[in-house]
């Protein structure tokens, strides 16, 4: 169960995939559509279509504020007479009502993957007292006993819901991607096109990555192929992208994403450290680049900065500065790409989902 798309979902795409594998019938509760990867049924959460309406309840007391956003848009129903072997609930959204309701169909474990950092993730005084206060709420309910396993993505971010939580040290499975049999493109010396793809706000430091395309030189371009753009609305009259420095490609499904990556040269990953969860990154972009045999120039990022040493895969920016962007960038020669996106190669298979997908395996099977 996940409260995203699940289509648009590549971590619960691929543990859809994982058990399905393995012999397991899924049914998936999502808001939709329906997976093709899943065999068992498609729960649908239905949402709220009045935007006047979510601004009133958006005022309630928290728990309020859930069963008139969320819990009455849930099919519990059809979920009364389920007897699941397996649960797997994804993320923080549904958690107030996993916790009541899941005794009533979990035989089994329920396992929560919570992906990322939920907490200090942005500021402002509607994020204090809207979504903060809404995310530590919903985080209250983590240590459930319901749960018998927790997840996340990251080495860090499992210290933190450790140390700061009181959780059992999370399993962590990474974002990888899977493996796809892709040679590296070659780089055109006048052309060298750079590429940020995914989720793309000013949280996760796009403004300073405007702000280096200014910076480049004329050989270098600048693709975003995000997936969705109402959260560049503040940066929309930025003079890279009114001056055509920054280009837009239409996003892609989660399978197809590596091979349309295949065309670019490099994959900018540059998560200023603003918030705890932009600390300890190690996004899906990442192992999707590697796929799509890419270089990475990617910031100080203590979760990936150690995978781009050992394995080659690209150059690390000393600096949190558009200044220190660009100039990395505008070092780099052709040879230099060349070499990145074929390291990129050799890593591949190593840092694909297959692997990963045995240690989600083992960690459910193992509460089974």
């Amino acid at each position: 169960m996940c409260y995203s798309p699940v289509r648009d979902d590549a971590r619960v795409s691929k543990q859809i995939r994982w058990l399905e594998a393995a012999g397991y019938v899924v049914d998936v509760l999502s808001r939709g559509p329906e997976h093709p990867d899943a065999t068992g049924r498609a729960l649908r959460i239905s949402e709220p279509t009045s935007r006047l309406h979510l601004r009133t309840l958006a005022l309630l007391p928290l728990p309020a504020r859930f069963r008139g956003t969320i819990e009455r848009y849930i099919p519990t129903d059809e979920l009364a007479s389920e007897e699941y072997d397996l649960v797997v609930v994804n993320d923080h959204h549904l958690l107030p009502w996993v916790v009541k309701a899941a005794p009533r169909f979990a035989r089994g474990p329920v396992v929560l993957d919570l992906h990322e950092l939920y907490a200090d993730n942005g500021v402002g005084l509607v994020h204090r007292f809207v979504y903060g206060r809404w995310d530590s709420w919903l985080l209250t309910f983590i240590s459930s006993p319901v749960f018998t396993h927790h997840m996340t993505v990251a080495d860090g971010i499992a210290d933190i819901y450790h140390d700061d939580y009181g959780l059992p040290r999370p399993t962590v499975i990474r974002n990888v991607a899977s493996y796809e049999p892709l040679e590296p493109s070659s780089v055109d010396p006048d052309r060298i096109v750079l590429v940020h793809h995914g989720y793309a706000a000013v949280e996760r430091g796009i403004d300073i990555m405007l702000d280096a395309a200014l910076l480049l030189e004329p050989r270098f371009e600048v693709t975003l192929m995000v997936l969705s753009t109402s959260s560049l609305s503040s940066l929309r009259a930025h003079p890279a992208i009114t001056s055509g420095r920054v280009t837009f490609r239409e996003p892609v499904g989660v399978l197809d994403v590596a091979r349309t990556l295949n065309e670019f040269d490099l994959e900018m990953i540059f998560f200023p450290p603003r918030f705890p969860n932009n600390a300890h990154a190690l996004p899906n972009k990442f192992f999707e680049a590697i796929q799509g045999r890419l270089g990475i120039v990617v910031g100080e990022s203590p979760e990936i900065v150690p995978f781009v040493r050992e394995y080659g895969l690209g150059v690390v920016v000393e600096g949190w500065t558009a200044a220190d962007l660009a100039a990395t960038i505008n070092s780099l020669t052709v040879e230099q790409i060349t070499a990145m996106k074929r390291a990129s190669a050799r890593a591949a298979e190593e840092l694909s989902a297959e692997s990963e997908g045995k240690r989600f395996l083992a960690a459910v099977r193992q509460e089974a």
